[in-house]
């Protein structure tokens, strides 16, 4: 009974594994595909932002009847972007670290961390076992582990340890709490299946939805180019005064 447990749980932790390098994957081939497309817009879109600020700034000089210098307009526009970026970049770590659940950790999980590493090292260290420096699957492991350490993340550190006793461990293995890592396990991989860049492989798969999507990424592409045109004239309607203090 105990020997299918395990075998069920090597074979989740094997899974999982598998997904997240298909995951990066994907994500290769998402750049590959779209990329360019993608910086495309991403480009337009900062230029659309950039012309409807000289706007609004020029449309408040003329309210108040005052000259539109071209080096006050730069400075406001310069100074309006790095706030919007800043607060982009904000956002992003905001939801970054939303979804990583990012807790502190107490001296009690420093303590766990450390112990835990140290058992890794203790068994695949490449220092301490040159017998698997030949060994991919080993080096791979000691690298999870050695990146979950630095990063405090006593979840992925646990589960390293748990593949390298599977892996090299003693032929009696005991692991703590297997169902519930079990079950901890199958939440982790609906999850990656459920998300990007696992979801990227329906359009990626499916030649006609690569073309829906090029098609859909050309079509705000162009809107954004004719938007961009219609801005640049309500611009060039303004008085712009060269030159001026630099």
């Amino acid at each position: 009974m105990i020997d299918d447990i395990l075998d069920q749980y090597e074979s989740l932790l094997n899974q999982k594994a598998d997904l997240e390098k298909k995951c990066e994957q994907l994500s290769l081939e998402y750049i590959r595909e779209f990329g360019d497309d993608i910086e495309t817009l991403f480009s337009l879109k900062v230029e659309v932002v950039t012309l409807k600020k000289q706007i609004a700034f020029c449309v408040s000089k003329s309210y108040r009847n005052e000259a539109i210098y071209e080096y006050q307009l730069k400075r406001y526009v310069d100074a309006e972007l790095i706030a919007y970026r800043e607060r982009l970049e904000e956002l992003i770590k905001a939801n970054k670290e939303a979804k990583e659940d990012l807790e502190t950790i107490t001296y009690e999980e420093e303590r766990k961390i450390k112990k835990i590493y140290y058992r890794i090292a203790h068994l695949i260290h490449p220092d301490l076992h040159p017998e698997y420096a030949d060994s991919e699957f080993i080096r791979e492991l000691w690298e999870a582990a050695v990146d979950a350490y630095k990063r405090d993340d006593y979840h992925e550190l646990s589960i390293t340890y748990d593949r390298v006793l599977l892996q090299v461990g003693e032929t009696d293995i005991v692991l703590e709490g297997i169902q519930e890592k079990i079950a901890s396990i199958e939440k982790e991989i609906e999850e990656i299946k459920g998300n990007n860049p696992y979801q990227y492989k329906f359009i990626l798969d499916d030649p006609e939805e690569v073309e829906s999507y090029h098609k859909e990424l050309a079509q705000e592409i162009k809107d954004y180019q004719e938007y961009r045109t219609k801005l640049e004239g309500d611009l060039a309607s303004f008085e712009i005064i060269k030159g001026g203090q630099a």
